[in-house]
């Protein structure tokens, strides 16, 4: 099996396409928060396919990307970025070289107890780690109810889709390894309209979704589909951006 956090490689493509960016107030909170400046050099860990690294290098930031998956760097280079195929934990720190470290979607995915020892590292004096992930609302009302009975009975393993994700551990952890001030959290509030189509698409994307087999992943998405066509055939998303900011200690 391939490991889930690289599934994401199998469809690079359709995620480029399906996965949505970030508000653009939350780029510039980082960039304010950081006292940023065209040409500070930042570094990305797990940039996928460029969601959130695209907005930091119009800012003028020199964006140093780490992307383990070939198939998603090779979709980051077509943008004119330059990835590294390798891990955080793999990636052989450049001490003291950076203004900024950031994970936009992927600081849960990096393993290894030294990862903080190794943030603060790359970090220069001063320097501002910033992980941030896009977190979507609970479906509320009959929609809700519907989609989660298609998860009870397709996937139980997986109570739903959406709504169940906790963060808390990150400002904690953070604050626990001594090297980092404490986090200054912030979340920004941001809507999308999907149709059936666009989020069974979104769907299949999601790391927990790719690790099914497939024959119970396609009966799943087919049965999220009717319940989208149900309601109307389009769903209106509501998505938190919780960005956890703190300067090296």
């Amino acid at each position: 099996m391939t490991e889930q956090r690289l599934v994401f490689g199998e469809i690079a493509a359709q995620y480029d396409e399906a996965r949505p960016s970030y508000p653009r107030a939350l780029f510039d909170a980082v960039m304010a928060f950081g006292e940023l400046s065209p040409g500070d050099a930042a570094l990305e860990i797990g940039a996928g396919t460029g969601k959130a690294t695209a907005d930091f290098v119009a800012r003028g930031l020199r964006v140093h990307a780490l992307e383990p998956s070939a198939p998603m760097a090779a979709v980051l280079r077509t943008k004119g970025i330059t990835a590294e195929e390798v891990t955080f934990e793999d990636w052989r720190v450049q001490p003291e070289q950076f203004r900024l470290l950031y994970a936009a979607q992927a600081w849960h995915w990096v393993d290894g107890d030294d990862r903080y020892e190794k943030a603060a590292a790359a970090l220069a004096p001063n320097g501002v780690a910033a992980l941030f992930w896009n977190k979507t609302r609970a479906w509320v009302g009959a929609l809700g109810r519907d989609n989660d009975a298609v998860y009870e009975r397709f996937a139980p393993e997986m109570t739903s889709s959406v709504g169940s994700w906790n963060l808390d551990w990150v400002a904690e952890q953070l604050a626990g390894s001594r090297l980092f001030v404490p986090a200054v959290t912030q979340a920004f509030t941001w809507h999308r309209t999907y149709t059936t189509e666009q989020w069974v698409r979104l769907l299949g994307t999601h790391s927990d979704h790719r690790i099914l087999p497939e024959a119970q992943r396609t009966k799943l998405h087919a049965a999220v589909g009717d319940v989208i066509d149900a309601h109307g055939g389009a769903v209106d998303v509501v998505y938190d951006a919780v960005l956890y900011l703190s300067r090296r200690a």
